[in-house]
Parts: C-alpha cells; structure tokens; sequence
C-alpha cells in the first residue's frame, strides 16, 4: 500500500472534519473574498488550504494555510498537524483549486488523492460573469512589467479556453449535484449569500463581504482598498474599454459560439455586449483592389 492510500487528508489535519468543501475558480473570480466569506461562517474552527496541486495530495502541496481564519506559518515539509490541530474535530475544511475545471464525467476523481469524494461535503464552483472578469484578469497579466502585449493576450488566450470549460461545468451543475457560486451576485444580494451558506449546510453568522484578501495582490484597480464593500468590482470592464488589448481578448470572445451560448445562459447582459461586437471592430474603411 502506497503512502497515499495509508494517509488521508484527515489523518495529515489531526482532526476529524466537519463540512468539507472543495472548490474551483478562475483567477480574479473572487474566490478568496467568498472563501473567507464561508471561514467567517463555519460552525466552529476551520482550515484552508490554499491553491493546492491537481493530482497531489493537499497535505504536501497547499499554497498557504488558514487555521481559524489566520494565516498559520509553517515550513513546507513539515506535518500540516502542529498548526491545523488546533482547529478542532468538527472544523470547516476547505481545500482550493485555481485555474482548473475537474472533468464533469468523473467529479472530482484523482483531483486530490488524499481526500476521496465520499469525504467532500460539497463541490463549489466560482465564477465571474465574462467582461469584469476578463478585465480584471488582463489588468493584473498586464501589472507584470516584463510581460509584453503579446505574452498578455496569449496567457488570457489560455485563460478562455479555461473559463470556457469552467461556463460548461456551471451549466451542469445541478445534474452533478455541484454548488455553483457568482460573484457579482455574491457582492451585491445578501440574500444570494444567505442562500448559498444554506445549501452548504453553514450558519449565517457574519453576512458582510469582510476586508479585502491579500491572496494575488489584492484587487488589481483598488490597491488601496481595505473594505470590500468599497470595491467597484462590477465596473471592470469600463475602466478597460479603451484598452487596446482588451479589445482583442473581446474580439476573440466574441468569435467563440460555444463561449456565446454558455454566456447567453449564464450571464445574457455580458452575451449582449458581445453579440456585434465584430461590427464596431471593424475598420471605417478599407482600400478595395481597383479603388485607386
């Protein structure tokens, strides 16, 4: 018997979990403001285990850890028990995957081969309706100074192949008893987050939208931005209209009808603005061969 099979993620806490979520997003999708959203809400203690590796197990290959709503400082290597124990038996669990889409086939298979499906409480998905989303991601690509245009648009290239897949696993979700969670509406309707801590079998305790996390480098517009009430997370994509990269990612968008069709289910407003969007892309005049 291999080390894996001997070794649970439960057994590697020190604790016996209570809710465990595993969940998945796209970068700048909002996913540390809803996870310490549902930290803020567990039962008692709790644990994150932050961005681990697909196919690895998550005792080794967490990013950070969270223990009670507190980053732990812990060497990796070192047994994850010295600082998770001290959340308790009946803790909140959650372990984060970013950037990547489990096959809707086989949910959650191999994805984290410490924890078994048995084990996972809820599958939770998050995403970012299309144009906030794609221009929060191009203005944090674009932050980084030696990373040209061209590298820029050929990783948001990368990414809607990515988010295309993550639109498809959203539209399924109710057959693959998953639980998708949007972020626009998580900001805006405290009703919307009431309903979701229901569904994932959490008390309301705390129902603000909390400070803003400093995973990524915190928001890519506000840097100063302390609150996350004070974000103008639904205004991304404004901000970024007249940028001449930006424009091409739309461009590109607008040209994939698998992507049209998702978001026509998904987010109809962000289907919308893409649907002509090749006629204003259009050159005000071309030179025909004969013309001159």
């Amino acid at each position: 018997m291999n080390e894996v099979a001997q070794k649970s993620l439960a057994d590697a806490l020190g604790i016996q979990p209570g809710v465990v979520l595993r969940t998945f997003g796209m970068r700048r999708s909002g996913n540390h403001a809803i996870i310490n959203w549902l930290l803020r809400n567990a039962h008692m203690g709790s644990v994150f285990l932050n961005n681990c590796s697909v196919g690895r197990p998550a005792r080794r290959t967490w990013r950070s850890i969270e223990v009670n709503g507190r980053r732990a400082s812990i060497t990796k290597g070192d047994p994850i028990s010295g600082v998770t124990s001290k959340a308790r038996d009946g803790a909140l669990v959650i372990v984060s995957y970013e950037d990547f889409s489990p096959d809707p086939d086989e949910m959650g298979a191999e994805v984290t081969p410490d924890l078994s499906k048995s084990e996972v409480t809820h599958e939770v998905l998050f995403y970012r309706d299309f144009m906030n989303w794609s221009a929060s991601l191009l203005k944090k690509i674009q932050a980084n100074d030696d990373q040209d245009a061209l590298v820029c648009l050929r990783i948001m290239m990368v990414a809607l192949d990515k988010y295309r897949d993550m639109l498809q696993l959203i539209t399924q979700a109710k057959s693959l008893g998953v639980v998708p969670v949007n972020y626009d509406r998580w900001l805006t309707r405290p009703v919307y987050r009431e309903k979701v801590l229901q569904t994932l079998g959490l008390p309301c305790k705390d129902n603000s939208l909390g400070k803003v996390q400093p995973y990524g480098g915190g928001s890519s517009f506000q840097k100063d931005a302390v609150n996350a009430s004070d974000l103008k997370a639904d205004q991304r994509w404004l901000t970024m209209a007249n940028d001449a990269a930006f424009q091409i990612v739309l461009l590109a968008a607008s040209q994939d009808k698998e992507l049209i069709g998702l978001m026509q289910k998904l987010m109809p407003k962000d289907a919308e603005l893409l649907a002509n969007y090749l006629d204003q892309a259009q050159f005000p005049y071309i030179v025909q061969v004969g013309d001159t």
